[in-house]
C-alpha cells in the first residue's frame, strides 16, 4: 500500500513525550489525522495512531482505545517507517537551522568585536 505523510509538526518542548503530530494518507484516498510520534519512558521513539479516552466501567480508570488501526503487520510497519523517516528528516532540518542561526550569531558577535577593536584603536590614536 502507498502510505505518505501529509504533514508532520514537531513539538517545541524537549521534555514532552509527544515529539510530533501529523496526518498520513493511505492510497491517496484515506487520511488519518492525529498520528503522533512519541518518546517512551525508556527513550524509544515510536508511532501512535489516534486514540480516544474512555472511563472503564468496572475500574473507573481512564483508558485509551485506538480510533483506527492497521489490520496487518506489514501496513503497521510501513506506516511506522514512513512517519519516522519524516520525523527524523524534520529533526535534522531543525538542527541544521539552529546550527545556521548560531553561526550567524557568532559571526555577528565577532564582527562587533572587530568593530569595537577598530573604534578603540581609533580612540587610542586620537588620544596620542
Amino acid at each position: 500500500m502507498n502510505v505518505g505523510v501529509k504533514n508532520l509538526n514537531l513539538t517545541n518542548d524537549p521534555s514532552n513525550f509527544t515529539k510530533a503530530i501529523g496526518t498520513i494518507c493511505i492510497e491517496d484516498v484515506f487520511h488519518i489525522e492525529g498520528v503522533t510520534v512519541k518518546r517512551s519512558k525508556d527513550d524509544n521513539i515510536y508511532v501512535q495512531l489516534p486514540q480516544r479516552a474512555y472511563i472503564d466501567k468496572e475500574t473507573q480508570e481512564k483508558k485509551y482505545k485506538d480510533v483506527c488501526y492497521p489490520t496487518n503487520k506489514e501496513l503497521r510497519e510501513q506506516i511506522t517507517k514512513v512517519v519516522l523517516e519524516s520525523y527524523y528528516e524534520k529533526v535534522k532540518d531543525r538542527e541544521d537551522l539552529q546550527e545556521e542561526a548560531q553561526k550567524k550569531t557568532s559571526k555577528s558577535v565577532k564582527s562587533k568585536s572587530k568593530k569595537e577593536e577598530i573604534i578603540e584603536e581609533q580612540e587610542d590614536e586620537e588620544v596620542l
